[in-house]
């Protein structure tokens, strides 16, 4: 009895060390054959381990390793399975099977799985670090997907990540990034504003918070945020540039080409940094520069459509660039990025040509802008009968503008957070028979749209006095005093087409003051010449010009406004410019340019004189409506012809001069002869608002006969289609 006691003793100590040794023998050998690249080897030996104890959690958790690095992560979760069930104590095995989960995508789940982890209580320094160690791994898998823009499974990733550890600051500000790129900007700026508040000395989430302000339209909140940013990091090159954009939008140049500056010397490879310090040269006047920024830019980064779109612009002001060295730069902007965009196929809108027709219409500045008060007043005029109106509206920071403009059209949408596709898409699902751009090349367009066809007619105008270089654009909508015809035609893509009046009326400002009884020569013994074009529209040649008429006129007196000449760098630069052009100083008053206050400015000016080789567009209109005489000079091109097309509408071309001499005689001639001017000036704001320039009715009608023609021509030519 004794011994077979002591047998059965034996034997069962026996057969515990056979169910034990082998399996620690064949982990032994499993991890030296994996760590040799011996898989099948390794392979084996856990399956003969799993064969011994059927159940063991350590020899499912090394398969489960082994199997995720040498065949496909979703046959390895199985044995973590195992493994986790075997033993749940273990933090390792709870880690594995969740990020094995991420890799597949099976998101919900390892965050189910995480969070009854989390759930359990991190007692000890293990369990806490494996947590730490997920939400990590969750969170650079989130911003891998961020940056290729696979915004839908970074969020989500995100929002697991936050809410495991709801004080993690970069994945709250990332999450805000991904709103903002979406559109969605309250969240996004709830989510930064919590991100600053998590980590209130982080530099890179006030930069953030700053470009999702200067999108919202709230620059002074974007200038204190940027500025906040390079407080805190003074080498933070995002957030230069930022601050640069910001300061350009409230007409500090100087400031603008100062931080873009820094930008560059922190970060020469950073293109959107070139772009912005262009856009700041331009706004000075320093053109040259200013494209050379631009081509810089495009050096760093070919298909940037913000850098090409500027360089046109800086062109366009420039003298020394020609119309036909501009057209050919657009032509190429087109046939490089836009060409291949074109959607080939038919197009399904019902032909018939006297149908009510729907016009969309895209731009940023449905806003107070410029544009919104030549678009405001045909809006209200155009016939509901014959024409359904769709706005489509490409900037985030809509106003009280916005708000009036969007009951005069029949739909709007806001697409800003669509990429060009999308946007082309629900144009096209619209069924918008005519799509008109109202911006061309100036900011905030989406000339990509257009590229991609998504409406059989398209056209531009308004927004660019040029062409866009677009073959997709059918047509570019002016009028005789703009494009005269045999001038310009050769300088487009487009077709221009015509209107028989004018190609935009002007509506002036509810609150315009009244026009100044007085002449100021009346009270002054001299005539004060004015400009109120920004500085970048005035060439040298016609700064010669001016100096040609004071010279003329030597008691006369000139004032010009321009940008940040209250700072005496500035101002110097201005003056020297000035002065190569032989105007005498002392007869020369600058004045900053001003946000209130702008149309009393117009009582200062006898006279005003057009700037070339850009003039004026609603600065123009203004002018006339303030009661001031403009002498314009006739150029060959709608940027150079815009002064023509105003005082054409009015009644004065014999304001008008043909050359440069021309033009300056025809403001001496005017200056020399007081009851002329006093006529002149009477009554000068009752002709203008009895002009065609404020006949909106009949310019409604214009433009409804033109978009009814264009569509009949399409329907005519694509009947069999």
């Amino acid at each position: 009895m004794l011994e077979h006691r002591t047998t059965r003793t034996l034997g069962q100590a026996a057969g515990k060390v056979s169910a034990a040794e082998p399996v620690d023998r064949y982990l032994a050998k499993a991890a030296t054959h994996r760590a040799a690249g011996r898989f099948d080897k390794a392979r084996r030996n856990l399956r003969m381990a799993l064969d011994a104890v059927p159940g063991h959690a350590a020899a499912h958790f090394e398969l489960g390793l082994l199997t995720n690095r040498t065949e496909a992560p979703a046959a390895a979760v199985p044995h973590f399975v195992e493994a986790l069930r075997a033993a749940p104590e273990r933090p390792a095995y709870w880690l594995a099977l969740a990020t094995t989960l991420l890799t597949l995508n099976r998101v919900g789940e390892a965050r189910a799985l995480m969070e009854r982890f989390r759930d359990r209580g991190l007692p000890d320094d293990e369990t806490r670090r494996v947590l730490k160690d997920f939400v990590e791994q969750a969170f650079t898998l989130g911003q891998a997907h961020y940056e290729a823009n696979d915004l839908t499974t970074a969020e989500i990733l995100l929002d697991l990540v936050i809410g495991l550890d709801d004080t993690h600051a970069k994945a709250t500000h990332l999450a805000g990034a991904a709103a903002a790129r979406r559109g969605h900007h309250q969240q996004a700026y709830d989510l930064f504003s919590i991100a600053i508040y998590r980590e209130p000395d982080n530099a890179a989430f006030f930069s953030s918070l700053g470009a999702l302000l200067i999108i919202l339209g709230d620059n002074s909140g974007a200038i204190a945020a940027l500025e906040k940013a390079v407080t805190l990091d003074p080498d933070l090159a995002i957030a230069h540039s930022n601050l640069s954009g910001a300061f350009q939008r409230v007409s500090h140049h100087a400031s603008a080409v100062s931080h873009a500056q820094r930008s560059i010397a922190l970060n020469p490879n950073f293109s959107g940094a070139h772009i912005n310090l262009g856009c700041g040269l331009k706004s000075l006047g320093r053109l040259p520069e200013a494209i050379a920024s631009f081509d810089r830019a495009l050096a760093l980064d070919p298909r940037n459509v913000a850098a090409h779109s500027n360089r046109l612009f800086a062109k366009l002001y420039s003298e020394g660039v020609s119309p036909e060295d501009y057209a050919a730069d657009a032509r190429s902007f087109g046939t490089r990025l836009a060409e291949p965009l074109l959607r080939r196929r038919p197009f399904t809108n019902d032909r018939d040509p006297d149908r009510r027709l729907r016009v969309g219409f895209v731009s940023a500045d449905l806003c107070t802008h410029a544009v919104a008060r030549f678009i405001e007043p045909f809006l209200r005029h155009i016939d509901r009968e014959r024409f359904e109106t769709r706005a489509y509206m490409t900037q985030a920071g809509e106003d009280a503008v916005s708000a009036r403009l969007r009951p005069l059209f029949d739909g709007w949408h806001n697409i800003t957070a669509l990429d060009d596709d999308a946007a082309a898409d629900l144009i096209e699902a619209d069924a918008i028979d005519i799509l008109v751009d109202l911006s061309g090349h100036s900011a905030g367009h989406r000339l990509l749209v257009f590229a991609r066809k998504p409406a059989p007619v398209q056209v531009t105008w308004i927004g660019h006095p040029a062409t866009t270089g677009l073959r997709a654009m059918d047509y570019r909508l002016t009028d005789f005093g703009h494009d005269e015809p045999g001038l310009s035609d050769t300088l487009h893509t487009e077709t221009l087409w015509r209107l028989p009046g004018v190609s935009a009326t002007y509506e002036a400002p509810g609150d315009i003051p009244p026009v100044r009884a007085r002449a100021p020569f009346e009270e002054n013994g001299f005539v004060t010449f004015g400009t109120m074009n920004r500085i970048e529209k005035i060439g040298d040649r016609a700064l010669e010009a001016w100096a040609a008429i004071l010279r003329a006129l030597p008691a006369a007196r000139l004032f010009m406004v321009a940008a940040d000449v209250d700072r005496p760098e500035i101002r110097a630069r201005i003056e020297a410019r000035l002065a190569r052009a032989g105007l005498p100083l002392d007869r020369v008053r600058l004045h900053p340019r001003v946000n209130s206050g702008y149309y009393a400015l117009y009582h200062e000016i006898d006279i005003a004189l057009d700037s070339f080789p850009y003039n004026g567009g609603t600065t123009s209109c203004d002018t006339l409506a303030m009661g001031v005489p403009l002498i314009a000079l006739a150029g060959t091109h709608a940027a150079a012809r815009t002064g023509v097309a105003a005082l054409t509408a009015v009644g004065l071309t014999d304001l008008i001069g043909t050359t440069a001499e021309d033009y300056a005689a025809r403001a001496v001639a005017l200056a020399s002869d007081p009851d002329r001017l006093r006529a002149l000036r009477s009554g000068l704001r009752e002709r203008v608002f009895a002009s065609p320039l404020m006949d909106h009715a009949r310019f409604a009608t214009d433009v409804g006969d033109a978009f009814r023609a264009m569509w009949r021509r399409w329907a005519d030519a694509n009947r069999a289609a």
